[in-house]
Order: C-alpha cells, then sequence, then structure tokens
C-alpha cells in the first residue's frame, strides 16, 4: 500500500498506485491528487481522489 501522507512519485506505478474513491482511475503522479482524512469509531480512514471535482461528487454522495 501506498502511504497516504506521501507524494505520489516517480516509484509509483499503476499496480501500487490507489484508486479513486468516485471515478475509480488510478492515480499516478497526479498533481490534483486529493487525500480526504476521517475519523470513524476511533480509527482514523482515508479516501484518494484523482481531482477536486471527484472529492466534490464523493462529499455529495
Amino acid at each position: 500500500m501506498v502511504d497516504p501522507t506521501s507524494d505520489l512519485g516517480d516509484d509509483v506505478d499503476e499496480s501500487t498506485a490507489p484508486e479513486c474513491a468516485t471515478c475509480g482511475e488510478k492515480i499516478v503522479q497526479s498533481p490534483t491528487h486529493r487525500v480526504t482524512p476521517w475519523l470513524d469509531g476511533g480509527r482514523v480512514r482515508h479516501r484518494h481522489f484523482c481531482s477536486d471535482e471527484c472529492r466534490a461528487d464523493w462529499n455529495e454522495g
């Protein structure tokens, strides 16, 4: 698994890249990559998004 707090750099390929929680696209070297964390029953959870638009769509759903 890719560390969600680190930059997605050259060492990330499609096989290890996170997927966008909205559209399912692999996020590889995306300058618009966003990670949204939250607490759920005492656990920290997170979702990856390939763009602000996908993040907004997820928030509205």
